[in-house]
C-alpha cells in the first residue's frame, strides 16, 4: 500500500527540487510547470467573496469540507503566484483540518521565493495560507478531525 506522505515529507521534496536548481530563470520554470498541473478556477466563481484579501494580483480560493478532508482549489492572474500557491494546494488539500492547522508553511522561506518576490506577494501568498488554515480551525471548532 503506497501512503500518502505527510505534509512536511512533500513540503522537503519541493524544497529540495528548488534549492538543487540554484537558478532563479530555472526555479521560475520548475513553479510554471507544476502550476499547469492546478486547474483553472472558472471566471464566473471568481468572485469577490472567494478572492483572497491581501494579495496584490487576484487569487481565487475555493474551500470546501468532504468526507473528513478539506478540498482546496485555487488560481491566480499571475503566473508565478500561481506557481507559488500551487504548491500549497498540492500540500495541503485533501489533508484533515487537523494537519492543515498543525502546518507551518517553509517553502517559501528556506527557497529563493522569498528572496526574488515582493514583500506585498509574499504577504499575499501568507494571506492564502492563512484563509486555508482558517477554514480548517473552522472545521476543527464545528467537529471535525
Amino acid at each position: 500500500m503506497d501512503e500518502k506522505l505527510t505534509i512536511a515529507e512533500a513540503e522537503n521534496t519541493y524544497i529540495d527540487d528548488l534549492n538543487t536548481l540554484g537558478d532563479w530563470f530555472l526555479e521560475y520554470e520548475y513553479l510554471l510547470a507544476i502550476s499547469a498541473d492546478l486547474p483553472h478556477i472558472p471566471k464566473e466563481e471568481r468572485t469577490a467573496e472567494r478572492r483572497v484579501k491581501g494579495c496584490q494580483t487576484g487569487v481565487w480560493l475555493l474551500l470546501r469540507y468532504e468526507d473528513g478532508r478539506v478540498r482546496i482549489a485555487a488560481d491566480s492572474d499571475a503566473l508565478i503566484i500561481r506557481g507559488i500557491i500551487s504548491i500549497a494546494v498540492f500540500l495541503l488539500d485533501g489533508r484533515t483540518p487537523r494537519e492543515i492547522c498543525a502546518y507551518t508553511p517553509r517553502y517559501v522561506e528556506q527557497t529563493d521565493i522569498k528572496a526574488q518576490i515582493s514583500t506585498d506577494r509574499f504577504h499575499g501568498i501568507q494571506s492564502v495560507i492563512e484563509e486555508i488554515k482558517r477554514f480548517a480551525a473552522q472545521q476543527l471548532e464545528g467537529g471535525a478531525q
